[in-house]
């Protein structure tokens, strides 16, 4: 997360996700003959080693231009659990770029999407691979990817998100069906994903593409009585026109900030306050590898510069702008994403159960699918942390180990939101009073490639089992 100090000199936490990267292979064709763009986890961890020293550069040069300033630049950005910090110094690659706290990942147009039917099942495979090991299960989340015009396709979906995928990204125009967006393939994986509570993203090229994945958003719908969370990549490219905007103003459609620069992201906001609840309709990406640091410090510095904070005030809105930022950099993700946890043990075989803004309400079902993955550890400690603005999100759950050995944790606030309880998930005894809208996805710990399997694993039991977090 980043922390900045507001204007009583008090530090401010600002969560930071990053909903729009890819891992993987792709094949280049160029004037001087192929090649391939290949993309890592620790590619994307090393983008934010560099992007939090490009921040405090560009802040630091000029002050006058931000309402906000900075502190040490070791102190610029922090993890949200600082326990993750001491652990992941075992590995100093992979203890970098604490100013990222989550980053959603899925498959490119890769070498191996077409080896299989439907398409996309060893990319798939190979992102979970990546993300689910040890060392990068703390901020990594993976989406899966699938063709729509594929038989299966929707199978895809429900195989993937049972073995750990929480979200889904489409491509019309690299699958080929950007003229068929409103299709009966489209609108029936819409629902599968709306029905496992994933969200969807899809690469959005223009306003007109933008408008049928819109038009077609709609339709499914209007067919079910759960909602479908759908995210317009790159906000379409197109930061002046009013049918993007008309857009992103329906229920349960969001727009993605990836490849904004420079100017357009103070065009892009002179237009998106106009609509109702913005704050709460934008997620900050990157689309790594296509784009880099600059751009990623254009749209992080603007959100703290006076020009944003005299256009929010501007517009008449009584939100603190500190808190929009904070938002639209992490909040707003981490409010779509449902923890794994609760998906992966939804049976999507089963009939639709009752859900509330794409949150299982059933407490009873919820409580017997917390006993299912009981902590065996009688352990609590505490975690300190400054004060959050935002009090929207003050319950979220810390999960350990493989999807069919998982130990859980009830993240709780206490003290005025200056301390936080953690909690094995048997000491919770009041798990009738949740409000299952604030739980969040925190931590996913799966499989360990390690030759000395689950070693890590253990050493961050340990330091939980000693509390001295």
């Amino acid at each position: 997360m980043i922390v900045v100090l507001d204007e009583h000199d008090s530090p401010f936490h600002l969560p930071l996700v990053d909903f729009h990267t890819h891992i993987g292979r792709v094949k280049i064709e160029t004037t001087k003959g192929a090649s391939q763009r290949v993309n890592r986890p620790q590619d994307i961890i090393n983008l934010y080693e560099k992007l939090q020293y490009e921040i405090h550069r560009r802040i630091s040069q000029d002050q006058s231009k931000y309402y906000v300033t900075l502190p040490k630049t070791e102190e610029l950005s922090q993890p949200l659990l600082p326990v993750v910090q001491r652990l992941l110094e075992l590995n100093s690659t992979k203890g970098r770029g604490w100013i990222v706290d989550h980053i959603v990942c899925f498959p490119f147009n890769d070498i191996f999407h077409k080896k299989t039917s439907p398409k996309f099942i060893k990319s798939n495979k190979y992102v979970r691979h990546q993300t689910q090991s040890f060392d990068f299960s703390f901020r990594f989340i993976p989406f899966c990817r699938v063709d729509v015009t594929d038989e299966g396709a929707s199978d895809e979906v429900k195989n993937s998100v049972a073995l750990g995928m929480r979200g889904l990204k489409l491509h019309p125009m690299s699958q080929g069906w950007i003229e068929n967006i409103v299709s009966n393939n489209c609108k029936e994986v819409l629902q599968t994903a709306g029905d496992l509570s994933i969200p969807i993203i899809f690469d959005v090229p223009n306003k007109g593409v933008a408008v049928d994945i819109t038009k077609i958003a709609d339709e499914a719908r209007e067919e079910v009585e759960y909602p479908i969370n759908v995210i317009l990549g790159h906000s379409a490219f197109d930061y002046n026109s009013e049918e993007i905007f008309e857009c992103l103003g329906k229920d349960g459609m969001f727009a993605e900030t990836s490849g904004m620069r420079g100017k357009d992201v103070e065009i892009y906001f002179n237009n998106v306050v106009k609509v109702d609840g913005w704050e709460e309709k934008l997620l900050f990406g990157t689309d790594s590898n296509y784009f880099g640091v600059l751009q990623a410090a254009d749209f992080i510095t603007f959100l703290l510069s006076w020009k944003f904070k005299e256009l929010v005030e501007s517009n008449g809105s009584d939100i603190n702008p500190l808190t929009a930022a904070a938002k639209i950099l992490g909040g707003n993700a981490l409010r779509i994403i449902l923890p794994s946890w609760i998906q992966n043990k939804q049976d999507p075989s089963k009939s639709r159960r009752s859900r509330s803004k794409g949150y299982l309400t059933d407490l009873s079902l919820l409580k017997s699918n917390l006993k299912k993955i009981l902590a065996e550890e009688n352990t609590t400690g505490t975690i300190d942390l400054a004060k959050p603005e935002n009090k929207e999100y003050s319950v979220q759950v810390l999960s350990i180990g493989q999807l069919d050995r998982k130990f859980s944790y009830i993240l709780e606030t206490k003290d005025s939101y200056q301390k936080i309880k953690l909690s094995p998930i048997s000491n919770l005894n009041r798990i009738s009073d949740l409000s299952i809208k604030t739980l969040n996805p925190v931590e996913l710990v799966s499989k360990s490639w390690r030759r000395i399997p689950r070693l890590k694993e253990q050493t961050f039991l340990e330091l939980l089992n000693g509390g001295n977090v």
